[in-house]
């Protein structure tokens, strides 16, 4: 019994001791964080209905005291009061201080609590105090808001790139250039260019039978291809002169289309249709050396005058396509609907969907992570968009609108390059002439950054 007593009595006796050292110690034994720098930031709105801001990434930039987005927010965008919300390297650690500098402000600061209102379009600088009461550090604000509409496409006329109207024609870009190729009777030829300004006839374009399909012409990392009438493919190296015939493979008895570059595929990236034992069928290859065959194609899909692009987001893993519409089928009808082509479990599933808007003479491009259309409607050219790779169209807003001196085409080579420049080239007019001019078209979006 005695050890029981003496035992409780000191665990009493410690837990006296221990609370008397707690009340006997001081805040000045502490020592809290020198670390002023802000390490989150972001904000939000009641006015702004769109939930934009809350979406709205910023840069935090520690060495030279900088806040601001990045991605401009969208023209016309305005809101009178958000309210922010500022972290400090822990929630243990607040800033003892925050003082925002408003330009409608001179000598008096606003000390800042997380529950206050801010005048979004006044805010120039966030002055924070670390937890010790002493280090600052001041940052500058920058809300960036599009100044012009971001979305106006800007033309500008080129320089014509042959002399004469050919009879056919189509132009593609190949290591940093522009290549047109051209019939005129049984000669081909070519131009290239680097600037669409200052074009050079090739003097001596070797291997090319007259009998090519020049809406077949596919340009790949390495080589470009080019189908003829018999089904035959020939080849180039990256110089785009110099062609040769390519022996197909046992399996084939003809390549009957080339649909395009194939994106992430597993078997061969460019996609076709070829004859196998009387048989259409997908296929897909590398450089035609070796042909792996696939599933057989639907018989309403075209088989050649199509319009085609590869469609490869970035952003999402499972959107690689190629998409394509236009053309003629083999019962030699036209084709009018857009069709989304994907590798899927060693096949080419398929989606068509016929549009309100006629297809013909149309041109397929990918550009600013949207699929373009160019039609020809109503006399004038336009273009349809989809933001969902093809499944959905709608028509292109006026700001999206041709040069007033763009004459009415169809069929016109159209390309969209690293820079985020459109260029179209050629067509036919209206007049059923080929025309021969070169146009270039940018979003101010681009121009902007």
């Amino acid at each position: 019994m005695i050890s029981k007593y003496f035992l409780r009595s000191l665990v009493v006796a410690l837990n006296i001791l221990l609370f008397t050292s707690c009340l006997g110690s001081s805040d000045d034994n502490f020592e809290y964080s020198p670390d002023a720098q802000i390490y989150s930031f972001s904000m939000s709105s009641r006015g702004d209905t769109l939930n934009l801001l809350n979406t709205t990434a910023f840069t935090i930039d520690q060495v030279n005291g900088k806040i601001f987005n990045k991605d401009p927010m969208p023209y016309l965008f305005h809101v009178d009061s958000v309210v922010l919300n500022i972290s400090s390297s822990s929630t243990l650690n607040p800033f003892s201080q925050v003082v925002l500098t408003l330009s409608d402000e001179s000598d008096n600061p606003f000390y800042w609590s997380a529950s206050d209102s801010v005048a979004i379009n006044q805010l120039l600088q966030i002055t924070t105090t670390a937890p010790d009461g002493k280090t600052t550090k001041k940052y500058d604000f920058q809300l960036n808001i599009f100044q012009e509409d971001p979305y106006v496409l800007t033309w500008e006329r080129r320089d014509d790139y042959l002399a004469i109207p050919p009879t056919d024609q189509k132009t593609i870009m190949l290591n940093e250039r522009f290549i047109t190729y051209y019939t005129t009777g049984t000669t081909v030829g070519a131009a290239s260019s680097t600037d669409g300004i200052d074009w050079d006839n090739v003097d001596e374009l070797i291997g090319l039978p007259p009998t090519i399909k020049l809406k077949s012409l596919l340009p790949s990392t390495n080589a470009v291809y080019v189908l003829d009438e018999s089904g035959e493919v020939y080849s180039s190296d990256e110089t785009g002169i110099t062609w040769s015939r390519i022996p197909l493979p046992y399996n084939v008895e003809a390549v009957e289309a080339i649909y395009g570059i194939l994106p992430s595929a597993t078997s061969g990236d460019i996609l076709m249709a070829v004859n196998h034992n009387d048989v259409l069928r997908f296929a897909v290859t590398n450089d035609f050396s070796e042909i792996q065959l696939m599933n057989n194609i639907p018989d309403d899909m075209p088989l050649f005058n199509f319009t085609s692009t590869s469609v490869e987001n970035p952003d999402s893993y499972a959107t690689k396509y190629i998409v394509l519409t236009d053309g003629i089928k083999k019962d030699n009808t036209r084709n009018e609907a857009i069709w989304i082509l994907q590798e899927k479990d060693e096949e080419i599933t398929n989606i068509s969907k016929v549009t309100s808007a006629s297809v013909a003479g149309g041109s397929l491009f990918y550009y600013d992570k949207r699929l373009y259309l160019m039609i020809l409607t109503g006399g004038k050219n336009s273009f349809l968009l989809s933001d969902n790779f093809g499944l959905d169209w709608i028509e292109a807003e006026d700001n999206q609108s041709f040069h007033s001196e763009f004459s009415p085409r169809t069929k016109v080579s159209v390309l969209a390059d690293e820079d985020n420049n459109i260029w179209i080239f050629g067509g036919i007019s209206l007049e059923q002439v080929q025309l021969i001019d070169t146009w270039r078209g940018r979003l101010n979006k681009f121009a902007m950054n």
